[in-house]
């Protein structure tokens, strides 16, 4: 069975508190909560990507303190979710809140709407810390929660944090027992960062707070994993999520960083390997396919280590394929609303950033990585530009620049950066281009040739397969490019499926590594296969099907090569 989460954030607007480490606006990066309109579109999106019949879905509402909502709010919120689950395409509902807001009424009443899982923000069961931190809350009051909760039949989870202020390691290992005595099935690992405007940043510059570094949160936090896994308790996050906020002014200290899971699952296995007894000079490991990138290691640390007692380390998956070094193992950006299926093969072709529907723009392209990301010369890219209200958890070795826009709600602020930019040609409605893309052109040629059209929407619209040869879905575009000599295949976007709108786009099926053409679809669904695929053939390409299924445009699927 596949198991999805459909992500509704909430704003904090229900907590009387402010701990000492929160703001809570830099931390979530959420400002207004969302409309009952946004809840439902946001559901249809995700449910049309999904195939599977064999899946469980629930909704989940996060980011705030939601049993705190005023109860009509909160009824709102969940009556919106009721007409799928009697319709058995949702399962579930899950939210997030804190442990003083919990009561035997509303709990029942939550359980009637489908309620199957709560989060608690427990962070620590040490009265004290709790007290210091101004939590507002005792830990006698996580006890009657998690009691509570339990006793309903519905799924506790109880959230951590390391590192507080005045905490120890030790009392942090004392919290994940609890957790575990409790009755928590789920938990999440959060390490305490500095950020701006805070009770903690001012302790932090007066010497009174020293946040934990980066290697003792991962350690740390790798031995609460283990802790947590070995006793059934399900870790469904380590580390803060990403923002543009916590990227940039917000952040003041702490152990706040993109990769922080990553470098954990890497430190696991590395934990793993440091037992390895092997008496030659060469050493062969088998991992699960789906823990290749965390056995190599972050930036291939354990593969190095290795190294330094072996002479020869191979390392290979299950299905005998051997891995390769992480230094040259691509990031692919793509959508989160992909089909399953597809995801899934996806996935197989280097690490991927799934790209989750946002607020900034119009539902049906939320998540579209060419709404939010330009990339040059898309079969061997190694730069992209990304719009300022936008952050892409990237790996270090991909040179990400930040555009000169935002991306908004409407049609022009959705297409400044759904250019398509191949050798030294611009090619985009160049009214709307962002500066940070002109800049490039201008700065890498003298002689850039920049073709406008009238199609905003370019990148949607277009493939570039090299600087002679494309494919449109756009008769405008066509013609453009005719007119100045290129080679030019039409695909009838009629035939493309775009959730919330008449059609796609074929180009926004598509992506490119190499000599490779990538689809999230088959070709067999277009009148124009047989002759798409000699054109492709032409052009020295082999196209990957991603899934046997209907052509889903899903914002074009871009694989970015890490710096040399």
């Amino acid at each position: 069975m596949k198991y999805y989460n459909i992500p509704i954030f909430l704003p904090e607007l229900a907590c009387p508190f402010r701990c000492v480490y929160c703001n809570q606006f830099s931390i979530t990066g959420k400002q207004q909560i969302p409309d009952i309109q946004y809840v439902k579109n946001t559901i249809d999106q995700y449910l049309s990507s999904f195939t599977e019949n064999d899946r469980f879905v629930e909704v989940a509402f996060f980011g705030g303190n939601f049993t705190g909502l005023p109860e009509k709010m909160q009824d709102d919120f969940l009556k919106i979710v009721q007409p799928y689950l009697e319709k058995g395409v949702i399962q579930g509902i899950r939210c997030s809140t804190r442990p003083d807001y919990i009561d035997e009424k509303r709990m029942k009443a939550l359980k009637n709407f489908g309620v199957r899982n709560i989060e608690l923000g427990a962070q620590t069961t040490n009265d004290e810390i709790l007290r210091r931190c101004g939590r507002g809350h005792t830990f006698r009051d996580i006890e009657n929660a998690s009691q509570i909760i339990v006793g309903e039949g519905i799924t506790l989870g109880l959230q951590m944090m390391l590192g507080l202020p005045f905490d120890t390691f030790e009392n942090d290992m004392q919290t994940a027992h609890d957790i575990v005595r409790l009755g928590a099935k789920e938990t999440r690992i959060y390490p305490c960062i500095v950020v701006k405007d805070t009770e903690l940043e001012r302790l932090y510059h007066a010497g009174e707070y020293k946040p934990l570094t980066l290697d003792e949160a991962v350690e740390q936090s790798a031995t609460l994993y283990e802790y947590f896994t070995e006793n059934d308790v399900k870790v469904l996050r380590i580390g803060l999520h990403t923002s543009d906020d916590l990227n940039g002014a917000a952040y003041v200290a702490g152990p706040y960083h993109k990769n922080f899971a990553e470098m954990v699952f890497s430190r696991l296995w590395g934990r793993k390997f440091d037992k390895i007894d092997e008496k030659s000079d060469s050493v062969t490991i088998e991992v699960p396919e789906n823990q290749l990138n965390h056995a190599i290691g972050y930036k291939g640390e354990n593969k190095k280590k290795l190294l330094e007692r072996y002479k020869k380390v191979v390392i290979t998956c299950r299905d005998a394929r051997p891995c390769v070094s992480t230094g040259n193992i691509q990031t692919i950006i793509a959508s989160a609303t992909m089909p399953a299926e597809a995801r899934e093969n996806l996935s197989k072709h280097g690490n991927v950033c799934w790209l989750e529907p946002s607020n900034a723009a119009y539902p049906s392209i939320s998540s579209h990585p060419d709404i939010f990301c330009f990339c040059h010369n898309e079969r061997h890219c190694d730069t992209i530009i990304c719009a300022k209200n936008v952050h892409i958890n990237l790996p270090e070795n991909i040179k990400v620049e930040k555009g000169g826009k935002s991306v908004g709600n409407k049609y022009p602020e959705t297409c400044h950066f759904n250019a398509v930019g191949v050798g030294n040609i611009l090619i985009h409605n160049l009214l709307y281009t962002d500066s940070a893309i002109c800049n490039l052109y201008g700065q890498m040629w003298k002689k850039s040739v920049q073709l406008n059209v009238n199609q905003g929407y370019t990148r949607c619209n277009l493939l570039a397969l090299d600087e002679h040869n494309y494919i449109t879905s756009d008769f405008g575009i066509k013609r453009v490019l005719e007119e100045n000599n290129f080679n030019v295949f039409y695909v009838d976007p009629h035939q493309i499926t775009l959730p919330g709108q008449k059609y796609g786009f074929f180009p926004g099926c598509c992506g490119m590594f190499g000599d490779n053409l990538v689809v999230c679809g088959s070709l067999k669904h277009l009148k124009e296969c047989k002759e798409l695929r000699k054109f492709v053939r032409r052009n020295g390409m082999k196209i990957i099907e991603l899934y046997d299924g209907e052509l889903v445009d899903v914002g074009s699927i871009f694989f970015v090569n890490p710096k040399e």
